[in-house]
């Protein structure tokens, strides 16, 4: 399955509709030649719908074609935990969020999640564990259509300051958390990161 966020909401691109996907009860189309993927795109970003499930025989080949039609920005983020297991959340604008930002010219994707999570929430040293996994989600600026396509590593630290949010970036907050404790449904976030905390708290 493919999952591409448009103004947070999940279209999610796959060739058998599964039981937990049936269960998010979203409007289901099915793909053809004559579907313009960006006439979906422009419904999404109008409907009150929270989503769309689009069945594909190809879903790869249809994911790729749907890139195609954005400018892809490369980000870096992290999914932290300290040496109690506790993990690493932050407010920005209002809502909780992972530390991510964009690839600066001449880092790698694990260079910039480390300098983005050090940067936003004031901790160092880490230690990435494992690649996670990434997210896609578009946005519009200046009359063009982005894909951000954020690389999401596991990330450990050793650290037990003080966290020191990154007032510049909108940053107000930034606290541990048990994930055992944590409701990620009820959880005030993006779909696109409560989406992300859900697969990662599963593994």
């Amino acid at each position: 399955m493919y999952k591409f966020f448009v103004n947070d909401k999940p279209l999610l691109l796959l060739n058998e509709l599964s039981n937990a996907v049936a269960e998010m009860q979203l409007p289901i189309k099915q793909y053809n030649t004559d579907t313009k993927l960006m006439d979906l795109v422009r419904k999404m970003e109008d409907s009150k719908d929270a989503g769309l499930v689009l069945l594909c025989e190809d879903p790869e080949k249809v994911f790729t074609k749907l890139l195609s039609k954005f400018t892809t920005i490369h980000a870096g983020g992290g999914i932290v935990y300290n040496e109690k297991g506790q993990l690493l959340i932050m407010k920005r604008l209002g809502k909780w969020d992972l530390p991510k930002g964009k690839i600066d010219p001449g880092e790698t994707r694990e260079e910039a999640a480390m300098r983005e999570v050090e940067e936003e929430c004031g901790l160092s040293p880490l230690t990435i564990q494992r690649f996670f996994g990434n997210t896609y989600h578009s946005y519009k600026l200046q009359g063009h259509r982005f894909c951000k396509l954020t690389h999401w590593y596991i990330m450990n630290t050793s650290y037990e300051g003080e966290l020191t949010p990154q007032l510049e970036e909108s940053i107000t907050e930034v606290k541990w958390v048990d994930p055992k404790e944590l409701d990620v449904e009820t959880l005030n976030t993006y779909e696109s990161i409560r989406s992300l905390l859900k697969e990662a708290l599963a593994n």
